[in-house]
């Protein structure tokens, strides 16, 4: 079986340019895309610990707030 060869019209030096140009405009984008990308997987992330942290904060002043209320219910009731 005898194999084929297609022959593709060689470019100008012109279009070789304009073709180069755009695949670095292409490959320029992409990285902002891909540098845009980590900052909001960065924003996310800080989002979700400052979420943590506050909720353990909260989990811990919900606790303080118990025990001094029935601190002060204990009082109360020796009266």
């Amino acid at each position: 079986m005898a194999s084929r060869v297609i022959s593709l019209p060689l470019a100008s030096t012109a279009e070789r340019s304009r073709l180069l140009s755009m695949d670095f405009i292409r490959s320029r984008a992409l990285d902002r895309l891909y540098q845009r990308r980590e900052a909001v997987q960065n924003l996310i992330r800080a989002l979700e610990d400052y979420q943590e942290s506050r909720e353990e904060r909260m989990a811990h002043h919900i606790s303080f707030s118990s025990l001094l209320k029935c601190s002060s219910d204990s009082a109360q009731s020796r009266i």
